[in-house]
């Protein structure tokens, strides 16, 4: 018998818990349908990557899915075309950026083009690309795997998505290599920290520590919404005039390597 779930984040939550324990197979097979959303697909597939023989049962609707873990395991990144309104840019081992990559340059102003397309404000779009393209940067400079994370953004007529995920070492060890945080307990406590003006795994005096506030700065409204996860912790800063001091819910999840971090503009607050 065939189950049906649709791709949110709670369900991402129990299917990991069970594959963990093991008994995910023994539920049977389990097709995973269309949300809405590409972050809960990105952590179920982070999780596959984690417990590959668990997740074997596990099968999605649509092509997003099977696109994002062939460029997760090719390396070759989708969604630059003229007509595309998602996509994903699995990171190679030296940041885009730094060494100027045409074809990473050309992905983001798809990304940015198609957001416009759709009638968002070009000064709306620029924070939201900008955001996108700090946390790309954050794998970088915090990770230690840069080579396992990946970009991905999806746009429709009344939302703006983007996922940075990697399989790294996870944001309560990267602070823990600050004397400062050595005492953070778990990956809860190190999230709280991590939003935090100027916390890092770099010294408070370096000035480093600013891209997780200014991801949410950037994003300071009442139509977005901000979901860390990293370890077996999951930080959700919920649509708010003030995200920085507003709705923000700390849950124990099962343990995923690494960091994704999920945002999400709306045109209209739900």
């Amino acid at each position: 018998m065939m189950h049906a779930l649709q791709a949110q984040f709670s369900d991402v939550d129990d299917l990991l818990r069970e594959a963990a324990h093991g008994r995910l197979r023994d539920h049977g097979s389990i097709v995973i349908e269309n949300s809405g959303r590409i972050g809960p697909v990105i952590e179920l597939l982070a999780g596959a990557q984690q417990f590959p023989s668990e997740y074997e049962s596990i099968s999605f609707a649509g092509a997003f899915a099977s696109q994002v873990r062939e460029a997760w395991a090719t390396g070759q990144p989708f969604g630059g075309g003229f007509s595309d309104q998602a996509g994903v840019f699995p990171l190679p081992l030296k940041n885009p950026v730094e060494t100027g990559d045409p074809v990473w340059q050309q992905w983001l102003l798809h990304a940015e083009n198609a957001a416009k397309n759709r009638g968002f404000p070009a000064g709306l779009v620029a924070s939201l690309i900008g955001a996108m393209g700090e946390m790309q940067d954050n794998v970088y400079e915090h990770s230690g795997a840069a080579h396992t994370g990946l970009v991905a953004y999806a746009v429709t007529d009344r939302s703006f998505e983007f996922v940075v995920a990697d399989r790294g070492m996870g944001v309560l060890e990267t602070l823990r290599q600050n004397p400062d945080y050595a005492h953070l307990p778990d990956a809860g406590a190190a999230l709280a920290e991590a939003i935090k003006t100027g916390v890092s795994r770099f010294p408070s005096a370096s000035g480093r520590g600013q891209g997780f506030v200014q991801l949410c700065r950037s994003m300071v409204t009442d139509r977005a919404e901000l979901r860390f996860r990293s370890g077996d912790h999951a930080l959700m800063l919920c649509p708010t005039h003030d995200p920085l001091n507003g709705d923000q819910r700390l849950s124990h999840t099962s343990a995923l390597e690494g960091l994704t971090i999920s945002a999400i503009w709306r045109a209209e607050a739900l």
